[in-house]
């Protein structure tokens, strides 16, 4: 299995319970602290406090037993240059970094890497010697659900489990422990889940 496979013998951690598939179904919220540090644009948050609480709140208990927090920080790169998306300081604290909502340009990207992105929505300019990633914000925020925060909770999950990992970055895109593994019905599973919380929230401001 890869290191970053997040899997669940009673179902799946890799997509969101099925009973929020529906618009404005009632999610109880995560006791799991979720603080929120203010950037300055173009440099954004990709998912909101709500968006964490809620994708929390619909994994299993399990895996966010003594999560204490996850902190919305600003950004964060590698020596080489490239973004990192989730960072874990210690036990029980999660780092979701900011990124710019501009297009991403570094240096040449794995085939794997290009088609990960692909799979979430990005627009992926690939030349020999740099790469430009464009993002919507929806598919901005999908990949921030699926390839960066549930990356950091499987890395929690581990070490309260026993395993003792080196550093502290978990995803990044200089990211040398392969892509994310989820089937594309999961990944649909949770398209659907915040396109249909977005709407719930539409719909109670009406």
């Amino acid at each position: 299995m890869n290191r970053n496979q997040f899997s669940n013998p009673t179902g799946g951690v890799n997509r969101p319970s099925s009973r929020d598939d529906r618009p404005g179904s009632a999610v109880s919220m995560s006791p799991t602290r979720v603080i929120v540090t203010p950037v300055s644009t173009p440099v954004v948050h990709p998912l909101t406090k709500r968006d964490v609480q809620r994708v929390l709140s619909v994994l299993p208990a399990g895996s966010v037993r003594d999560l204490r927090s996850v902190s919305l920080l600003g950004e964060m790169w590698t020596p080489g240059g490239y973004p990192v998306f989730v960072s874990y300081r210690k036990q029980g604290f999660i780092r979701l970094h900011a990124v710019s909502c501009l297009a991403w340009k570094v240096r040449s990207l794995r085939s794997t890497q290009v088609a990960d992105l692909l799979r979430y929505g990005a627009h992926v300019d690939a030349g020999p010697a740099e790469c430009v990633i464009t993002w919507t914000n929806e598919a901005l925020r999908l990949f921030y659900t699926v390839g960066v925060l549930l990356p950091g909770v499987a890395r929690h999950r581990r070490e309260i489990e026993g395993s003792v990992e080196p550093g502290t970055v978990v995803r990044s895109l200089e990211d040398d422990h392969g892509t994310w593994q989820i089937s594309d019905l999961a990944l649909d599973h949770w398209r659907r889940f915040l396109r249909d919380g977005n709407l719930a929230e539409r719909t109670a401001a009406s």
